[in-house]
């Protein structure tokens, strides 16, 4: 359920992006649709494995929504989930404190729901 649930919210995480990023140039774009065609094929859950795997060493950060974790987050610099943090990062000061706070409470559930399904393995 928790598998479900992870790749729901990130797709409706994905889609507020969007409407935030109206004016965006196809970077966003891409990285959405990209991402979306990504959970169809997910039979391994790689998704939620890899957004653990970033987030976990810092998960402190995370439930405090540090900035920093945007700063040290490893992800590989091909990947989708990549660009997405980094297009994150560089428009951080733009966002409106309400935007700022969907996002975070974005991260911590995705972070908070991969945790739940890797340990239902």
């Amino acid at each position: 359920m928790e598998r479900k649930e992870f790749y729901k919210q990130l797709k409706s995480f994905l889609k507020e992006l969007v409407i935030v990023f109206p004016e965006d140039d196809e970077d966003l774009q891409i990285v959405t649709t990209s991402l979306n065609l990504a959970i169809v094929d997910d039979d391994n859950y790689d998704i939620i494995k890899k957004f653990h795997k970033a987030l976990f060493p810092l998960e402190r950060e995370v439930f405090n929504r540090d900035i920093y974790v945007f700063d040290c987050i490893n992800w590989e610099k091909s990947s989708y989930e990549y660009r997405l943090f980094i297009k994150l990062k560089q428009q951080w000061s733009s966002f409106t404190e309400n935007n700022k706070h969907v996002i975070w409470e974005y991260i911590v559930l995705l972070y908070t729901l991969s945790q739940k399904s890797l340990t239902l393995r």
